[in-house]
């Protein structure tokens, strides 16, 4: 079952979102987004907890 996730999900002004068929492939599609577009957040070990945390099976 395919998981999504949204930058709202953790509180990020952001309407950002992406889907995926596990939290892997989620969380790679997160990091590269991460890095282009909010350079400015450090994804730290609590948030990418949050990250984790947020995603929702589809």
């Amino acid at each position: 079952m395919a998981k999504t996730y949204t930058c709202r999900d953790v509180g990020v002004d952001c309407d950002w979102k992406t889907s995926a068929e596990d939290e892997d492939g989620i969380m790679a599609a997160i990091q590269v987004h991460a890095a282009e577009v909010h350079a400015d957040i450090e994804l730290t070990p609590e948030l990418v907890d949050m990250v984790r945390a947020a995603i929702k099976t589809a």
